[in-house]
């Protein structure tokens, strides 16, 4: 009999899913997946929570294993035209991600970003805006600053733009397009 790890689980993406749509509902607030890490890919409760084989997914830095892409489904895309985007945070951006458009603004892409760990780290954040009270406060290592860079100038013409959702062993934390994101 086959057994398939918990993340390949409904009960366990389920879960999962409810934890990352809180994640976008609270930008900036830290959320523990429902997920034993196995080997490989940290963001792969993520992927197996969001993707399915009506959606694309981009891996420009080559971060899945052949035998996670086989369990994901997901169509295989260019960053440009992908509706997901796995990427390593201690790698320079080096692509331009899908937008969406002003009739449709909802089709564009979500970044997700491995990063070494969120509370502690070289990088400190500020957060604000819709469903933050005043402003969240993050630090963050192994993330590069053209990251942030690159946010600001995709989400310059809000409401299109990128979400992002940072994932550092099984915490995950999302900043929406809406969010503004100051580097300290």
């Amino acid at each position: 009999m086959l057994k398939l790890d918990p993340i390949w689980q409904p009960d366990t993406q389920q879960a999962n899913f409810r934890l990352l749509l809180d994640a976008m509902a609270h930008p900036g607030c830290c959320y523990e997946l429902n997920a034993v890490l196995i080997k490989g890919l940290t963001a792969l409760p993520v992927l197996a929570t969001l993707l399915d084989a009506e959606v694309s997914l981009a891996d420009p830095y080559n971060l899945l294993r052949e035998k996670d892409w086989s369990m994901l489904q997901a169509k295989t895309a260019l960053p440009a035209q992908a509706d997901y985007i796995l990427c390593n945070g201690s790698h320079v951006p080096n692509f331009a991600p899908k937008l969406g458009a002003l009739p449709c603004p909802e089709q564009s892409a979500t970044l997700l970003l491995t990063i070494d760990q969120i509370g502690h780290g070289d990088i400190n954040i500020k957060l604000s805006g819709p469903g933050i009270q005043g402003f969240e406060s993050l630090a963050i290592k192994g993330l590069l600053p053209q990251w942030l860079l690159k946010r600001e100038e995709w989400v310059s013409s809000f409401p299109l733009g990128v979400d992002l959702m940072l994932i550092a062993g099984c915490q995950v934390i999302a900043i929406p397009r809406s969010t503004k994101v100051e580097i300290m």
